[in-house]
């Protein structure tokens, strides 16, 4: 199980469906796929995840009064890579909530010294979080 989920982020996917990781490997010759995930995840080799959509409080009491939920999506990842990926979005989320928030960039933008730089600069100072490529 570990080394399938190795394999996979790899290749950049740091959890898999659960699902997919037994079937993988079932075609690996795993004569229980099954027993093998739940003994990585008792080990503390795997962490297990639940991806769904995320609801407020008044829409999950909206939710029991209605009808069941969709199914969730249960994800398998390794531990090193799930923590690391909940410290970059810790990380992430101060810099998108950081930063003064009333500062005029407009002086700064309008010096630039082109065109992309002043549209870089606005985006800056509109957003606490700017991926520029």
């Amino acid at each position: 199980t570990g080394w399938l989920l190795e394999q996979a982020a790899l290749r950049g996917h740091t959890a898999l469906d659960a699902d997919q990781v037994r079937t993988a490997l079932g075609g690996r010759g795993v004569t229980d796929p099954a027993a093998a995930v739940q003994h990585a995840i008792a080990e503390g080799v795997v962490l297990v995840f639940q991806d769904g959509p995320e609801e407020t409080e008044e829409a999950q009491e909206a939710a029991v009064e209605e009808e069941p939920a969709a199914p969730v999506e249960v994800l398998l990842g390794l531990d090193r890579y799930a923590l690391a990926e909940e410290s970059l979005a810790d990380g992430l989320a101060r810099l998108v909530n950081g930063g003064d928030k009333d500062a005029d960039w407009s002086q700064a933008a309008s010096a630039a010294s082109s065109p992309s730089a002043a549209e870089l600069i606005r985006a800056a100072a509109a957003h606490g979080l700017v991926a520029h490529t």
